[in-house]
Parts: C-alpha cells; sequence; structure tokens
C-alpha cells in the first residue's frame, strides 16, 4: 500500500467514525435532543386521535345524451369527496357509470364507463389520487332510473354514482376539519 493509499484510508476511517458520532442520539441533531425534557420516556400518541369514522358520502353527476364530458360545475360537486381522499389515505371510492338504453348494450357499457372513467381521472389528476383508490363500474343500462321515453326522464340515466362508503381509517389530522 502507497503511502497516499494509508493516509487516504486513515482520513476516511476519521471522518466517516465522526460523522457516525454526529447523528447517533449524542442529542446534537433534532430528532434526539434532549434539551428541556426530564424524562427519556417516548411519547405514544393516544390511538383514538389516529383513528376516526368517516360517514358514507355520495354524489351524483349528471351527463348530456351520448356525453362523457365533466361539466365544470359537476366538478365542484366532486371536490369534498377528493378531499376526503387527501386527509384518510385509507379512503377510497367507489364509481358507476350509468347511460340510457339509447344504443345497444356494447355501447351503453362503454359510454357508462367513459363517464366512470371522466370522474375518476378528474379527481386523481387535480387531486393526485393514486388510480388504485378509485373503483371504477360500468353498468351501462342495466340500472335505468327511469324507463320514460321523454329527454327529460332519459336523463335521470345519464349519471355517475360516486360513493365513499363508511369505513374507520388512519387519519393524518385529529380534527374533523374538512378544509385542505
Amino acid at each position: 500500500m502507497t503511502c497516499f493509499n494509508k493516509r487516504f484510508s486513515i482520513l476516511t476511517s476519521l471522518i466517516l467514525s465522526s460523522y457516525m458520532l454526529v447523528g447517533c442520539g449524542n442529542g446534537s441533531d433534532s430528532v434526539t435532543s434532549n434539551a428541556g425534557k426530564q424524562s427519556n420516556t417516548p411519547i405514544v400518541p393516544n390511538a383514538q386521535i389516529l383513528l376516526t369514522e368517516l360517514p358514507e358520502m355520495k354524489q351524483v353527476v349528471y351527463f348530456e345524451n351520448n356525453s362523457f364530458e365533466l361539466d365544470p360545475n359537476d366538478q365542484l360537486l366532486l371536490d369534498p369527496l377528493a378531499v376526503r381522499l387527501r386527509q384518510h389515505p385509507d379512503s377510497f371510492l367507489i364509481v358507476v357509470g350509468h347511460s340510457d338504453n339509447s344504443g345497444n348494450e356494447e355501447e351503453d357499457i362503454v359510454l357508462s364507463y367513459e363517464r366512470a372513467f371522466s370522474v375518476a381521472i378528474y379527481i386523481s389528476s387535480v387531486f393526485g389520487i393514486a388510480e388504485e383508490r378509485i373503483q371504477l363500474v360500468a353498468a351501462g343500462s342495466s340500472e335505468r332510473l327511469s324507463t320514460g321515453t321523454s329527454e327529460a326522464e332519459r336523463q335521470q340515466n345519464h349519471r355517475v354514482e360516486i360513493l365513499s362508503p363508511k369505513a374507520i381509517v388512519r387519519t393524518l389530522s385529529a380534527t374533523q376539519d374538512q378544509s385542505y
């Protein structure tokens, strides 16, 4: 071993050993600082603060005939559900798309899926919610609310139902404040 390599090795050892001492519970870092503490008892949060019961939330968004475009006013209806997902990482949504029977069965399924997907992509992209937390269901025309023939009656079937089920979840906040 050359003289340079020995010096470098010794210098590296000294630097590493002093580096390890700085953050190893000697009170010099903010994580293990003992300044102002009377005891070394760890602080354990109250388990009731970490869990919260969420009531069920539902919302229905209506679409124009043969459309899956989400209206800006309907986006405002979805915001409280998205905020709930942001505040409670264990919560999730079930998004069920519907259509009337104006097309064939395959077209109705595709349209109902596109409607549900437009709701899910809005919540996911605008609020940063993981897509895995949003379950999509394409019901097609199988669950029509109205079998009437007028446009007003058929409009009831052009919908997406969004459900956030009642649950007990971990929370990031000890308060139930829904502002985000």
